[in-house]
């Protein structure tokens, strides 16, 4: 006996051409969604290496904060991904741990956390690239600096960027471009994240960051954007909301220096210790 498509793909046209239609708007979406995501990271080109000053808190799902400061330096490197180092300042019983990332291609990026305590370099290895950062709704894997390929791409849709941003006033009359994205790394914390791109100046300004059963986790937001050396966006107030926990991280930065002559010996692990 015959069997007849009920979908409504089915009813509308044969299996032939619907598969070629269908096949043909998710190489157009792939390909809008990858374009999207190259412009961002152009955008980003050219700024040799960056310092920050910045005060982190720690939100629990009560309201009780907890305060710290760190300093965070980036070396850029368009072939093999930004190196970068986060450095604690404050307070006591956290001043000296640092983190140190090194970027690779087509694989997890290479990570060494020094604890002060015990003067000990401890490497993180890709299946503990999802845990939590020294306690923060940030993951380590969060604290690296992601190259355009270590992700497939996907164009969802376009909606003004008011709707979600966390500073509204700053983002009216302005139009966002959604896209998602997935790991390539097989030991990603995440299924999928969900981009909010300002596609006038290609600043992003909310990633949904979703688990790996897919249910939505946390979702990032930037706010503050100020213009440096007329090319390079950097948010003042940044924060990262665990949906799931009720629990939050701030970062606010201070003190944003560009060029300033940072070396890869700056970014050696002998550096961890300094």
């Amino acid at each position: 006996m015959k069997k007849y498509n009920t979908t409504l793909a089915g009813m509308i046209c044969g299996y032939s051409l619907c598969f070629a239609a269908v096949s043909q708007a998710n190489t157009d979406t792939e390909q809008k969604g990858y374009a999207i995501a190259s412009v961002v990271e152009q955008r980003d080109q050219g700024f040799t290496d960056s310092r920050a000053m910045l005060t982190m808190e720690l939100y629990s799902k009560s309201g009780a904060k907890t305060t710290r400061k760190l300093d965070i330096s980036v070396l850029e490197n368009e072939i093999d991904g930004d190196k970068s180092l986060i450095k604690f300042t404050f307070p006591a019983d956290i001043n000296g741990t640092a983190l140190l990332t090194h970027p690779a291609k087509s694989a997890s990026d290479e990570q060494w956390l020094y604890l002060p305590e015990v003067s000990r370099v401890k490497r993180i290895g890709s299946r503990n690239k999802a845990g939590a950062f020294v306690g923060s709704e940030f993951s380590f894997e969060d604290m690296t600096n992601k190259d355009l390929e270590d992700y497939s791409y996907n164009y969802l849709f376009s909606q003004p960027c008011e709707l979600i941003a966390a500073s509204a006033a700053e983002f009216a009359g302005k139009q966002c471009d959604v896209i998602e994205r997935f790991p390539v790394d097989k030991h990603s914390g995440y299924s999928k994240q969900e981009l909010w791109i300002d596609n006038q100046d290609s600043k992003i300004i909310q990633i949904k960051y979703f688990d790996r059963k897919k249910s939505l986790l946390k979702v990032f937001s930037a706010s503050g954007f100020k213009l440096y050396q007329d090319k390079y966006w950097r948010p003042d107030l940044v924060q990262m909301k665990n949906v799931q926990t009720g629990k939050a991280t701030i970062l606010s930065y201070q003190n944003i220096i560009f060029a300033s002559g940072l070396t890869e010996q700056d970014f050696h692990r002998s550096a961890l210790g300094d």
